[in-house]
């Protein structure tokens, strides 16, 4: 996958397989007047063509992103693993709010079990990933054309393009 911005970016392989593992998901948008919001994630899924993304939020912590992503499509989610702060940011300008499917619902708890495994190996417990992640309940669907794509684990690769 190539990087930048104003195009479509098919993931690759590797690219689409991070951003459904392991990871701290941090979704934002903006509304009108440019002011941000920004809502954790419980996943996402990515089409078996890698050219969509579906992030996965709770609508109760979510409800002014929902209202800013029907607004103006806009949206930005950063996919971070936290054992080793290896971490994506994906932009795009066509996010659309739909209808939730039984394979996001089993997304979202995959997510849960997985992103909970890679907090006990730095030491957080289940108890904490539950509280911080969410997702058990009622969940909201966000599907948008990836048009650009970073690398942000720190160091100095970071804010470049995403390469394949």
């Amino acid at each position: 996958m190539k990087g930048g911005a104003g195009r479509a970016q098919v993931l690759d392989a590797a690219a689409a397989a991070f951003i459904q593992g392991p990871v701290s998901v941090i979704v934002a948008s903006r509304n009108a007047e440019l002011v941000a919001d920004l809502v954790r994630g419980c996943g996402c899924r990515v089409s078996r063509d890698r050219r969509l993304v579906t992030v996965l939020v709770e609508p109760g912590r979510a409800s002014t992103l929902l209202d800013d992503v029907t607004a103006n499509g806009m949206i930005a989610v950063v996919f971070s693993q936290p054992s080793t702060h290896e971490t994506i940011q994906l932009k795009g300008t066509d996010a659309r709010v739909v209808r939730v499917t039984a394979a996001d619902r089993a997304a979202a708890r995959q997510h849960r079990r997985v992103w909970s495994k890679d907090l006990e190996r730095i030491g957080f417990g289940a108890e904490f990933a539950a509280a911080l992640h969410g997702g058990t309940g009622e969940l909201a669907a966000i599907r948008f054309t990836p048009t650009a794509a970073f690398q942000q684990t720190p160091g100095p690769a970071a804010g470049q393009p995403l390469k394949a």
